[in-house]
């Protein structure tokens, strides 16, 4: 009978420490998650201070945690916004219209910036697109990436063909693409900062600049996305993201000296060096989109759309409509 009892109070009180749980995990399990991709290059320069200086926390006021994701290139972000991995993805503008105009569950919630971006290469003999020969392979980052666009635009107007040089293209990351050129493993890259203007220190390399000059100038080229779900389920959030964005904006426009210090180990440049990429020609850090109808005309142009947008309502949400 003893024996009886002594197993029933174990018994007892096993399920009295199972339901009790782990103070730890329960804590953890009740904060908000949030899983943000995103990319290379300092057009992303504001999710960098974003997180950094902890913003979304800020502006939310509650528990969050918040997984910062780096990708290689757009398609695995889309993918796993659309899976409901990924919450809040950041791409060229070029993919972002593919996918928004497609799936019709996407739009952006905010603008990122404009950058210094061409085609560089280590070849004397290639002054104008025109040089580049079936042989000559261009890095760039992804098919549809807004890099794919401009050379496309290039194509178009030079040569007479938006995908005249579709087949010179090898896919690669930014800072893939970077080393590639420098190695002699690719004859050109179309990159953006600080990998174009890191390039063009260097002795041996020169930018095509007829590439460039066919993209319409101060056009936004990095935008943030999210899911109509995320942001009909998820108002508070979405607000917390929208002002955390704005204030990463207007931190790096009017405190350059404090960003620069802020965002050089990351690219393994000094403070003086990152503030010259800051406030390098072609630079806005802007929530509001520029150019992007333009864009998306051309794609569709081009057929890299099926059907381009009208109007930024349709891939726009209300905030970028104000």
């Amino acid at each position: 009978m003893k024996k009886l009892i002594c197993i029933c109070l174990i018994l007892v009180l096993s399920l009295n420490l199972c339901s009790c749980g782990n103070p730890q995990t329960d804590e953890i399990d009740k904060k908000e998650k949030l899983v943000i991709a995103y990319q290379w290059g300092l057009a992303y320069a504001p999710l960098e201070i974003m997180k950094q200086k902890k913003l979304i926390e800020k502006h939310y006021g509650k528990d969050l945690d918040i997984e910062w994701k780096t990708c290689n290139g757009p398609a695995e972000i889309y993918e796993g916004i659309l899976a409901g991995s990924i919450d809040i993805g950041h791409s060229g503008v070029g993919p972002f219209l593919i996918n928004s105009m497609k799936t019709k569950q996407i739009k952006m919630y905010s603008a990122m910036s404009a950058q210094p971006m061409g085609l560089n290469t280590t070849d004397k003999s290639i002054q104008s697109i025109k040089d580049i020969g079936k042989d000559e392979k261009i890095a760039i980052i992804s098919w549809g990436s807004i890099q794919h666009v401009m050379l496309a635009m290039a194509c178009e107007k030079e040569l007479g063909d938006a995908h005249a040089l579709d087949n010179n293209m090898v896919t690669m990351s930014h800072p893939d693409g970077m080393q590639a050129l420098l190695s002699g493993s690719v004859n050109c890259q179309l990159t953006t900062s600080p990998y174009f203007l890191k390039e063009l220190e260097k002795d041996n390399i020169h930018e095509v600049k007829d590439v460039a000059d066919a993209f319409p100038k101060d056009a936004t080229i990095i935008v943030g996305a999210a899911s109509l779900k995320f942001h009909d389920e998820k108002p508070d959030l979405y607000k917390a993201l929208t002002e955390a964005a704005q204030e990463a904006m207007d931190f790096l426009n009017n405190n350059t000296d404090e960003a620069a210090k802020l965002l050089c180990e990351k690219e393994a440049v000094t403070a003086e060096k990152m503030k010259e990429f800051l406030t390098a020609d072609g630079v806005c850090y802007d929530m509001k989109p520029h150019g992007t109808l333009e864009i998306a005309e051309f794609m569709q142009r081009a057929e890299f759309l099926e059907q381009a947008p009208t109007k930024l309502e349709q891939i726009c949400f209300e905030n970028l409509l104000q």
